[in-house]
């Protein structure tokens, strides 16, 4: 590691006052609103724990172009700060990625999990917190705002066209919005789609591929990162591989939640069980039925069969496939059964409803 004390470990007010560190802590004592300041255009921080108990330790290791320190918090040290509520906030855009494990985020005062493969993109102006509750791994990646600037500004006068799709992606509107209008109480929340059984396995690469580039650069060392952090940025774009939702702070916490289970019964044609959504969501089954409940004013069961019910209208009326095969396709082992509940949806049998919508 380049300009790295590495004959012992740095505690973590050692290492954020130290010259190899390239985040420096300003107002560190307060329990209220700490400010992190960058003083490169790109850096990443791996932080891992194994959960083993209150002794265990936080290991942190932060990455730059010309900068690397290795520290260490005591684990209950910093669960005690997230429990006594002393967020930060900082001068750059920072997404954290969950590599392994689940992590608790506390933005402004809301609790909010994620688990591996998940994401999130916090923007400068929102005060937050992270609690391991066990084993984990989060890679956190801080990006100035001169550095979205000229990424953006080369993909405008790039060769390729439909690299400019890009500029009509939620994400890019999100983080030009806060470049333009600092302040904004909002975030960006990234859930795995449930066909994107790579997920992990495609973080993991992106981490270990960011960090060998920087710890070992060559000849063209700083295209590749943006190269890696451009296709990072594509992937959480694209639908196929992740949903994107816009939280407003004025929300409830649990309508986060809420959001996640949509996005996936919709994805799913509401054949999504119980079950899947329990593993997928890190929660008890009994507590999505009650936020289904709570925004859907319906219970789980129902709340997934509307939308299997809305992909049956949408087949009837674009394809030629029979109402045998439409049932089948939406798991339906039972037609009769299949048959009732679209009737009790939209008042007609399927066969009448293609004739009314053909």
């Amino acid at each position: 590691m380049k300009n790295t004390k590495k004959h012992t470990m740095l505690d973590m007010q050692g290492a954020l006052d130290s010259l190899d560190s390239s985040i420096h802590v300003q107002n560190g004592e307060s329990d209220f609103g700490r400010f992190y300041r960058m003083d490169v255009p790109f850096q990443l921080t791996l932080e891992c724990c194994s959960g083993a108990g209150a002794k265990d330790y936080v290991n942190i290791v932060t990455l730059s172009f010309d900068k690397a320190v290795l520290y260490q918090e005591p684990y209950a040290l910093k669960n005690y700060s997230y429990a006594q509520n002393a967020p930060h906030f900082h001068d750059f855009f920072e997404f954290v990625i969950v590599l392994e494990g689940n992590i608790v985020q506390k933005i402004e005062g809301k609790d909010y999990l994620y688990t591996a493969g998940s994401c999130c993109l916090i923007n400068r102006s929102l005060r937050h917190a992270e609690h391991y509750p066990a084993a984990a791994k989060v890679l956190y990646i801080g990006i100035s705002p001169g550095f979205f600037t000229n990424l953006f500004d080369a993909a405008r006068g790039s060769f390729f066209p439909d690299e400019k799709a890009f500029f009509d992606s939620d994400v890019y509107r999100f983080i030009t919005a806060d470049l333009n209008e600092p302040g904004r109480r909002a975030y960006l929340d990234f859930l795995p789609a449930y066909q994107n059984h790579r997920h992990a396995a495609r973080l993991h690469a992106l981490a270990e591929a960011m960090i060998q580039t920087l710890l070992y650069p060559r000849f063209g060392a700083y295209f590749r990162l943006c190269g890696l952090f451009s296709s990072f940025l594509s992937d959480m774009c694209s639908p196929q591989s992740y949903h994107c939702t816009n939280i407003r702070l004025d929300t409830g916490s649990d309508f986060l939640l809420f959001s996640r289970i949509t996005r996936l019964l919709e994805e799913s044609d509401g054949r999504m069980t119980r079950a899947e959504l329990e593993q997928f969501l890190n929660y008890s089954g009994d507590y999505l039925n009650r936020i289904v409940n709570k925004y859907a004013d319906m219970c789980l069961y129902d709340y997934g069969m509307s939308f299997c019910l809305k992909k049956a209208a949408q087949c009837l009326t674009e394809t030629d496939d029979s109402v045998s095969a439409i049932a089948a396709r939406l798991k339906f082992t039972n037609r009769t059964h299949f048959y009732a509940l679209f009737r009790e949806k939209y008042g007609v049998t399927p066969k009448e409803y293609r004739r009314l919508h053909t």
